[in-house]
């Protein structure tokens, strides 16, 4: 997560995740913040989880991101991605359960996209993320939906 502007960048899963695959997801994750068009970042604050190997902290620092480790059992050092994760396990993921690797991918960017573009988040005035227009006062009300109808979008018509 983009602290700043709270952009979530999330990669594919997989079933079996090794110090490799996190190695490649570090060699990529320059190109996934320049694409959603932020700053390169410098620092990159993780937990402690054996994945994240001395062959990751390297990729990281090739790439010009040092890393930071989280102190043990810290999670409040965290908060803000701990805090997404509750509202994708509570708005999203509490209401499936995926059959595969790609169901669940097809979830999370479900919500992402939902989040980003749909969803009002109260500490930017009840605006989502990537809109920064005022929400208009005038007009029918629409709906919009995702996953089913599970996560729901408001909005008046032009």
């Amino acid at each position: 997560m983009h602290i700043e502007s709270r952009r979530v960048i999330v990669t594919k899963s997989t079933w079996h995740p090794t110090s490799n695959w996190m190695c490649r997801v570090a060699e990529c994750f320059p190109m996934m913040v320049k694409e959603l068009g932020l700053q390169p970042p410098t620092v990159l604050i993780r937990d402690n989880d054996v994945l994240y190997s001395r062959d990751f902290n390297e990729t990281l620092q090739r790439e010009g991101v040092k890393p930071y480790p989280l102190p043990v059992k810290a999670p409040l050092m965290n908060a803000h991605i701990e805090r997404w994760i509750k509202s994708l396990k509570n708005e999203c993921l509490d209401h499936f359960i995926p059959v595969d690797g790609k169901h669940l991918d097809y979830l999370i960017s479900e919500f992402v996209e939902h989040y980003h573009f749909e969803r009002p988040h109260q500490g930017i005035g009840n605006r989502p993320i990537m809109n920064s227009s005022p929400p208009a006062t005038a007009g029918e009300i629409k709906r919009d939906t995702r996953l089913g109808g599970l996560l729901l979008h408001y909005y008046r018509a032009a």
